[in-house]
């Protein structure tokens, strides 16, 4: 990934194809037909409703190339490590609205899976179980370019890579790089449990703003490598001079585990393992205590969605 310039282009554009070649449901043409007037209207490229695709190739900018845009790379990632039947699981054209599984307004609930897998390893010798997460964070305004997607690889050996890019300012191949002292890895993206629950207290910290202060700016900048207040001042966009609202708050955190893996290379690009090959690759719902926990969690979700919605009435 580091050192390949064309990885992120390679493993997403089988992707846009098979969006497209495939039926769409009835759900999936109006959602579509929703985003193609909203980005008309907006005149911004969002890389296509589920963004996949890589922004346009500037010869000169090698970050381009490389590809910069979230959600282009989050794609990638989520086809290498699972196959491309999984990176387009949750695709609008399918009838979804484009989030993944679980959303919320902090990250407790994927918190209280990461421990529950963590723990296992540790019961298990040491052997943790890997796994491919899908994370988003979002906010009302969707203009307002603070909204972000990545990955996070779960290693055998415990620890965690923490995979992204951001359009206009790095590519993963340069994220990969990045070296960070106070981190035992020395590197920005590859954390420890105890690394990555800072990060995500960073997070929650992030959501839960009334103001962009200094701390805000130093969150993100942790989280995302990127300077917001610097992007201001260096940005001719007038979209990066408004002054923030509360609408700017990034307020609904999205995540799944899109697989474990390691996938056989022949499944990458195409569909999925036959069921015999799933099932050696996954421990399964019914018995797994991880996994139903996540069942109870979702019930739980869906009935503090009901009780808010009462408390509406």
């Amino acid at each position: 990934m580091a050192n390949n310039v064309e990885f992120v282009r390679t493993m997403t554009e089988p992707l846009h194809r098979i969006q497209h070649s495939e039926d769409t449901t009835n759900e999936g043409k109006k959602r579509r037909k929703e985003f193609e007037l909203f980005e008309s209207i907006e005149k911004v490229d969002f890389g296509g409703e589920d963004g996949h695709v890589a922004e346009h190739t500037d010869l000169m900018d090698l970050e381009g190339i490389r590809v910069t845009r979230c959600t282009t790379t989050r794609s990638a990632i989520t086809a290498y490590m699972c196959g491309a039947e999984k990176a387009t699981n949750v695709d609008v054209g399918r009838g979804s609205d484009g989030k993944l599984q679980n959303h919320s307004s902090n990250t407790s609930s994927f918190r209280k899976y990461l421990r529950c897998r963590y723990e296992q390893g540790v019961e298990n010798g040491g052997n943790h179980r890997r796994s491919v997460f899908r994370l988003g964070i979002g906010n009302k305004d969707n203009m307002s370019g603070y909204a972000h997607a990545f990955s996070i690889i779960a290693q055998p050996d415990g620890s965690y890579h923490w995979l992204q890019s951001f359009i206009g300012n790095y590519s993963l191949a340069t994220w990969l790089k990045k070296k960070d002292g106070s981190k035992l890895s020395g590197l920005a993206g590859v954390l420890t449990y105890a690394e990555l629950i800072v990060k995500l207290d960073t997070l929650d910290r992030l959501m839960m703003i009334d103001g962009w202060t200094n701390e805000s700016n130093n969150d993100y900048l942790d989280l995302f490598n990127v300077d917001k207040n610097l992007e201001k001042v260096n940005s001719r966009s007038t979209r990066n001079h408004r002054r923030w609202i509360p609408d700017h708050r990034l307020s609904v955190f999205t995540w799944d585990e899109a697989c474990e893996y390691p996938l056989p290379e022949e499944y990458r690009l195409k569909g999925e393992p036959s069921d015999e090959d799933e099932d050696e690759a996954d421990y399964g719902t019914y018995g797994d205590t991880c996994s139903e926990m996540m069942i109870l969690n979702h019930f739980n979700d869906l009935e503090d969605l009901l009780g808010d919605l009462s408390s509406l009435e």
